[in-house]
């Protein structure tokens, strides 16, 4: 393995359901071992609840403030802080600022980065089509847990 330079603004651009995504470091570049992917959220937004079978994640917050759900705890998360959602757990988040936030995501191991690389190639009409897409996310190991009865 060699050493990885990504300049500032560099990576693959995907847009993921209306959200820029930058895949900094693609999981090819290390043996599969970690993968880097920085989000450029929007005030409201965020994924819904979810669950990764094989990847564990970890949040670095650039720019803002979120608010987190990660196995039941919610919790406020703003620049600087870091966020580790391990795999098996349900997470979410929902970025809470008026300007654009930012977060950078590693992902381990690699893979999951795949998931918005397909995800970003579909047409934005393609990609309002949420039952084709938790069918892409089945393929990546992701679920999306059903809400809680109320």
């Amino acid at each position: 393995m060699h050493p990885i330079l990504v300049p500032p603004g560099g990576g693959k651009p995907v847009n993921v359901l209306g959200i820029p995504m930058l895949i900094r470091i693609p999981g090819s570049a290390t043996g599969g071992v970690v993968s880097a992917v920085e989000s450029h959220d929007v005030t409201g937004g965020g994924p819904p609840p979810h669950i990764h079978h094989r990847e564990d994640e970890t949040f670095q917050i650039l720019e803002g403030e979120y608010e987190w759900t990660v196995g039941g705890e919610t919790f406020m998360a703003q620049k600087g802080a870091t966020v580790f959602a391990p795999r098996g757990v349900a997470h979410s988040y929902r970025y809470l600022g008026r300007t654009p936030g930012r977060l950078m995501c590693l992902i381990t191991p690699s893979g999951f980065e795949g998931f918005f690389e397909e995800i970003g190639a579909l047409t934005p009409q393609q990609q309002q089509d949420i039952p084709s897409v938790i069918e892409i996310g089945k393929k990546y190991g992701l679920e999306f847990p059903p809400p809680p009865s109320s």
